[in-house]
């Protein structure tokens, strides 16, 4: 588990190169140590979707069963995203189209799906029914987008019975049918009872943030467009959901991670995420410092929407650079041809990206501090 790995990194990144020995660090050159970076499924890609929320917390479930001695699965992140697309049509049409309808969710409407429809795995239903090797959903969106609108507007005057079959219908014919029963691993299954047997229940997990607009240590319902099932969140003082974060991954814990990659300093070709001073260039890479990201600093960001709900990734494990700052190892969806190259397919975040740029982590309640849960109410 604990594998020091030491890669320096040029200036110019003409090259990137590793090895297992200690180095001379040159003024010009960073150089990466891991602390520490828990088992996780390989890197996938989310292809042309907007699924990041299932494939995060999909690879995060992955990590939980290795943890939990469950054993290895790579769980089907479109067979949740089919259901979601139920749950958020039924939403949708219910509210007469005025509820949010798309492809994005969060890592709760995993849990909520695997809690009410099960889970199975990638090798039953794969959502590739298309003979494509990448997922692709921009045509699927908006047919069932343009599908649901003409229900509402209803020009027979009356809802009919059986829009829902025909919506189903639509998800069949580009995703698959819904397996009501399947074998693996020798054993007969449906998508509830292996959800059962894995021992994956929606109430070992917590949402928590970080906002100055709400009281600290109350749960609410966070106001971002993607949570359309009205999920809660835990808030907390921005110091103790670093802390709650790096106390996870040091006792054994991965994290699921909700959190803006739109702003300079985020750079997924170069593997890494830096948040700049205000005067630096948004291409930057090797700044001296970085921005001191205060709580202010950061409900103002979120408040004028610089900060926004716009990618969920796996946070995997924590590295230093030769200075002893801290970063987030962070594993994300887009494949693993981008990064550094023992962190392909991944991020490493520093601290003050994560300060300011975090809407939320979801962990397993264990993970959290007794005094934490306490001042929760738990």
């Amino acid at each position: 588990m604990r594998k020091i790995i030491v890669i320096v990194l040029a200036l110019c990144f003409n090259y990137t190169f590793a090895h297992e020995d200690i180095v001379v660090v040159e003024e010009d050159t960073l150089t990466f140590e891991k602390i520490v970076q828990w088992d996780a499924n390989p890197v996938e890609s989310q292809g042309q979707t907007g699924t990041c929320w299932s494939f995060s917390t999909s690879s995060f479930l992955e990590s939980e069963l290795i943890r939990m001695k469950k054993g290895s699965h790579n769980l089907s992140e479109i067979f949740i995203a089919r259901q979601v697309y139920v749950r958020k049509a039924e939403n949708y049409v219910g509210r007469h189209a005025k509820a949010q309808f798309g492809e994005g969710s969060l890592g709760h409407d995993l849990l909520n799906v695997v809690d009410k429809y099960g889970i199975v795995p990638n090798e039953v239903f794969n959502g590739l029914k298309l003979n494509s090797e990448k997922h692709n959903h921009e045509e699927l969106a908006h047919i069932l987008k343009a599908f649901l609108k003409a229900i509402v507007d209803n020009k027979g005057g009356e809802l009919t019975p059986v829009w829902k079959d025909a919506y189903s219908g639509l998800l069949d014919v580009y995703l698959g049918e819904y397996p009501e029963k399947f074998t693996y691993q020798e054993k007969s299954y449906t998508p509830k009872s292996f959800a059962e047997s894995l021992g994956l229940k929606k109430e070992n997990y917590v949402t928590i943030c970080s906002y100055t607009h709400q009281p600290f240590y109350a749960n609410f319902i966070l106001d971002i467009p993607d949570n359309w099932d009205n999920g809660f969140f835990y808030n907390v003082t921005l110091d103790e959901l670093v802390a709650t974060t790096k106390k996870a991954l040091n006792d054994g814990y991965t994290i699921e991670w909700d959190a803006d990659v739109s702003n300079k300093g985020f750079n997924s070709k170069k593997g890494i995420a830096l948040t700049p001073m205000a005067d630096e260039k948004p291409d930057f890479i090797f700044a001296s410092e970085e921005m001191n990201v205060t709580p202010e600093i950061r409900q103002e960001n979120f408040e004028n929407y610089t900060v926004t709900d716009d990618h969920l990734m796996h946070i995997v494990g924590l590295a230093k650079d030769q200075k002893g700052k801290e970063y987030f190892i962070v594993k994300n969806s887009w494949g693993d041809e981008k990064g550094l190259d023992e962190f392909k397919g991944h991020i490493l975040v520093s601290e003050a990206y994560f300060k300011m740029n975090t809407i939320s982590v979801m962990l397993n309640k264990e993970a959290v501090s007794k005094p934490l849960q306490k001042k929760l109410g738990w």
